[in-house]
């Protein structure tokens, strides 16, 4: 359309193109980052969820108590352990289903 007329584009509407043009790729960027965390929160959220509430069922064979905890040693390991497990899954309800001492 500028082609065809001879007008003369200043150096503010050339700025004022140039600002709506910018906002206007910001606005789709952010659109599609919405779209996609949606997504991922709606898709793998539950699939995560249900895996981890399977192992924990299969695996679960008794009730851990304090007093399987036999020395200061397993009591630290067991607490690493599920620390380790806590940050990895980002699961705010991690429980110690089984542990015992390796030689």
């Amino acid at each position: 359309m500028f082609l065809l007329k001879n007008i003369e584009i200043g150096f503010v509407d050339g700025l004022l193109f140039s600002l709506v043009a910018i906002l206007i790729v910001f606005v789709v960027l952010l659109i599609i980052i919405l779209c996609v965390y949606l997504m991922s929160k709606f898709k793998f959220n539950n699939k995560k969820k249900q895996e981890i509430a399977n192992k924990t069922t299969s695996t679960q064979t008794k009730k851990l108590t304090i007093e399987d905890i036999e020395d200061e040693d397993m009591m630290v390991a067991a607490l690493i352990a599920t620390a380790e497990f806590v940050e990895e899954t980002k699961e705010k309800d991690a429980r110690l289903v089984n542990i015992k001492r390796i030689a």
